[in-house]
């Protein structure tokens, strides 16, 4: 197996390496150091990226993982039978050819092709998916690899449209997947969500829950932002004292103190057991991540989503149109549009079908 030091994109596969390995399989998993302890937790082999040449040493990190990963890949890869790797880690089916072995694409996010990569371009912020709004850019990151011999094709969309292995495992399900027809049953199988077995948190226990439960996590860009900090203060002010259980997240490292102190009904953690958390939510208020997002479609539990980048703005418009719940602009939220919001999911059977 292979991965980028992302962990949206890491986190999902965890459960299928520790599966992989209760069946008897031998799983090495190439990685950035700081998930060592992650993915020995599987019982899988960890495989740390090969030391950073002087000649890469200018790139970014990003960069430097496809570029590490690769290489390491191709060293370690002819002691294994097939390849195991997540979409953002463009040249897996290529380097699987070179090494004569079978590959198997994951997607953390949803399948891509030229119209999800088109709305993931056209509806986020300055990230990672704003390069595909520019073909120019694709060209040269793809030509670039491609001189290289890391991809067949001298695109970035080119490569990963179109140099498809013969399996890929979407992490969410069918019916939530954009352009769902476009994706054929012989090549793309939609899993759903990797839920691993809730893992127990020594310092959370469940608060007793007076009314419904609304559980609130923000993921990491917000969690730190001038955006989420206001939020979650504005998710004090409007919930305070009602009839309901407010559980915050705000994110590790993260000063509990600056928000003071909490009414009754909000209790403020800066991580939380989240699988627990959300078999209990009444209503899971998130950025929309799409790993988050997945989890509360598989334990039923209604959202609203404040969008910020990468995919989420496409994934919002999604649960909205899938009629699992409503977005927001969080730039532009006031108590009574969030008060206005909650009434309307909770209250509406339409979003707990």
């Amino acid at each position: 197996m292979v991965n980028l030091p992302f962990s949206g994109h890491t986190n999902p596969t965890l459960e299928l390496a520790r599966q992989l390995v209760k069946a008897g399989h031998g799983v090495g998993y190439i990685h950035a150091e700081e998930w060592r302890h992650k993915i020995l937790a599987t019982g899988a082999d960890f495989i740390p990226y090969d030391p950073v040449t002087t000649k890469g040493k200018w790139l970014g990190s990003e960069v430097q993982a496809w570029n590490q990963g690769y290489q390491t890949l191709i060293r370690v890869g002819v002691d294994y039978d097939a390849l195991i790797y997540e979409m953002l880690f463009l040249q897996g089916k290529q380097a699987a050819d070179q090494l004569g072995i079978p590959a198997f694409r994951l997607f953390s996010t949803f399948a891509l092709n030229e119209a999800v990569l088109s709305d993931f371009a056209h509806s986020g912020g300055w990230y990672m998916t704003k390069a595909f709004q520019f073909p120019w850019l694709c060209r040269l990151i793809g030509r670039r690899l491609q001189k290289k011999q890391m991809i067949s094709r001298g695109d970035i969309v080119a490569e990963l449209c179109h140099n498809q292995p013969k399996h890929n495992f979407v992490y969410t399900p069918r019916e939530f997947q954009l352009y769902s027809d476009q994706f054929t049953p012989e090549l793309f199988d939609f899993v759903g969500a990797s839920i691993p077995q809730a893992s127990k948190q020594d310092d959370f226990a469940l608060p007793d829950i007076k009314g419904k439960l609304i559980y609130v996590s923000l993921g990491t860009l917000l969690n730190t932002s001038r955006a989420g900090r206001r939020f979650f203060k504005l998710c004090i002010e409007t919930f305070a004292n009602q009839n309901v259980t407010l559980i915050l997240s705000i994110g590790q490292g993260q000063n509990l103190a600056q928000y003071g102190s909490m009414p009754d009904n909000i209790y403020i953690y800066d991580r939380v057991p989240q699988l627990e958390v959300l078999q209990k939510a009444d209503l899971f208020i998130t950025h929309g991540g799409m790993n988050s997002v997945n989890e509360a479609i598989y334990f039923g539990v209604p959202m609203i989503v404040l969008p910020i980048g990468n995919d989420q703005p496409t994934v919002a418009k999604q649960v909205q149109a899938c009629g699992l719940g409503q977005e927001l602009a969080i730039r532009s939220i006031d108590s009574s549009h969030l008060q206005e919001a909650l009434e309307e999911v909770l209250s509406n059977p339409h979003y707990a079908d």
